[in-house]
């Protein structure tokens, strides 16, 4: 049977992780990758950029209706989120993409469009949002809520019960301890401890983890 054809959305490194776990899963064809116009005729690892944003109607006019956000995010989600909505209103369609390396219960919920990087561990009764990235060797214990467009960053800990919210950012190596809440479009900083609810719109640093900056609204 012939496999669905895929476009990937952003070069760079999350991207190339990406195009391993792919080809791993053997589910897709890649087509090509969309990114900047001056990169055109560029090769992320050995798949080529075969256009940038304003070719994407064409594309999918072309018969290719699946397509998958691979821009990485640091920080802040925003670029990411953009890029799903544009994609949706295109008529694209997403998939799951899990690593065969990972580790997830088979009652764990998965939004279209999430990736779930190598070494991840996801537990008994979580869910995870659409769009999101949970990263390489991320854990998400057990009855956690991941909201849409969301990055989990590599070896985050995420105790059980604990919620986050839409849009937010957890950084590399932070903790979360059980139950706590995490707000929407909320950033955590690399090798936090959260032991508090954080807030909506923040920026939260340190051990324990305080508010340094309140961000825009998304």
């Amino acid at each position: 049977m012939a496999k669905k054809k895929i476009i990937l959305i952003g070069g760079g490194g999350n991207c190339k992780v990406v195009i391993s776990i792919l080809e791993k899963i053997d589910q897709f064809e890649i087509a090509g990758i969309i990114d900047h116009k001056d990169k055109v005729g560029n090769f992320i690892d050995h798949i080529r950029i075969i256009g940038s944003d304003d070719d994407l109607s064409k594309i999918y006019k072309s018969g290719i209706d699946y397509g998958l956000v691979t821009v990485g995010s640091i920080k802040d989600n925003l670029k990411r989120y953009q890029l799903f909505n544009m994609l949706k209103a295109i008529g694209f369609k997403f998939p799951r993409v899990i690593s065969p390396e990972s580790i997830m219960d088979k009652h764990t919920k998965i939004g279209e469009g999430s990736i779930v990087m190598p070494g991840c561990i996801i537990n008994i009764d979580s869910s995870i949002g659409v769009n999101c990235i949970i990263n390489t060797g991320a854990t998400v214990e057990h009855d956690c809520s991941i909201g849409d467009h969301c990055h989990i960053a590599p070896g985050v800990n995420i105790s059980g019960g604990v919620s986050v919210a839409d849009l937010s950012f957890i950084g590399t190596g932070a903790t979360i301890i059980q139950g706590i809440q995490i707000g929407k479009n909320a950033t955590i900083g690399a090798g936090s401890v959260i032991i508090k609810n954080i807030s909506d719109n923040v920026i939260a640093v340190g051990n324990p983890a305080k508010v340094i900056k309140i961000k825009n609204t998304i």
